[in-house]
């Protein structure tokens, strides 16, 4: 009964959070996310507890999402007072749930400007978010943190290629006011935090497929979700090779 009943505070604090977040990023992006995490978790063989903070991080993780908030680090407080205050978590499923959301993003896997601060998708570390991190836990704890960490992120991951990814990323991109495709703004290659971050920046919706989402089924953290990621992942293909193909034509 605790954890049915701090999904559903979850699910009505969430949906208060993003209603006015446009559809790549509403709350059936997040329904998906969460059914796929528990799918994952369980093809991994996750504990009950392990799966019901997967459960919950899924939810969330997108409060403080940088691309929507103009105060990601006072989203992120508000979000971990909900966790303490009014779901009762203990200390430790605070942690889990919180380095999950701080780490879940494209972003995180990406090197900060700064030389010799690179870090790698696949063992994610604190942001700028203030994450609570895994440094100064111990081994089990961060072996957690990491397991729950990886259905989620490859749930996001899925949520974002195949067909309902080309969806999203068109819903986006016209979101936004990106051009849909310029042949003189090429993709950007070896990005980095700021760069992907940068509203400002010259863009496109297509150049994005080259840019973050053709790169996410090699960055797949389970047996499951890469499984899962291979088809979505050629179906984005086919789409990007046709767009070309057309676009070539009315030339």
């Amino acid at each position: 009964m605790r954890a049915l009943k701090q999904c559903q505070q979850a699910e009505a604090f969430v949906k208060q959070r993003i209603q006015h977040h446009d559809s790549s990023h509403d709350w059936w992006h997040i329904h998906r996310v969460r059914n796929m995490a528990l799918k994952l978790a369980a093809a991994e063989n996750l504990s009950a507890e392990e799966r019901h903070l997967a459960e919950l991080a899924a939810l969330v993780h997108d409060v403080a999402d940088h691309k929507y908030s103009t105060s990601p680090l006072e989203d992120r407080r508000q979000l971990a007072s909900f966790l303490a205050d009014q779901l009762g978590l203990t200390q430790q499923e605070q942690e889990v749930v919180l380095y999950v959301t701080d780490n879940v993003g494209f972003k995180e896997g990406l090197p900060s400007s700064c030389a010799g601060n690179e870090k790698d998708s696949s063992a994610p570390g604190s942001n700028a978010l203030g994450s609570s991190g895994a440094a100064g836990s111990d081994g089990a704890e961060a072996a957690l943190q990491q397991r729950v960490l990886a259905v989620v992120q490859d749930s996001d991951r899925l949520d974002a290629i195949g067909a309902i990814g080309i969806a999203r990323c068109l819903t986006f991109g016209g979101s936004f006011n990106r051009v849909l495709h310029d042949p003189a703004i090429p993709p950007r290659t070896h990005l980095t935090q700021q760069q992907y971050t940068d509203k400002a920046a010259q863009q496109t919706t297509l150049n994005h497929f080259h840019e973050k989402l053709f790169k996410l089924k090699d960055l797949m953290r389970t047996a499951a979700g890469r499984a899962v990621a291979e088809s979505r992942h050629k179906y984005m293909q086919e789409f990007v090779e046709r767009f070309h193909a057309e676009w070539e034509a009315a030339q």
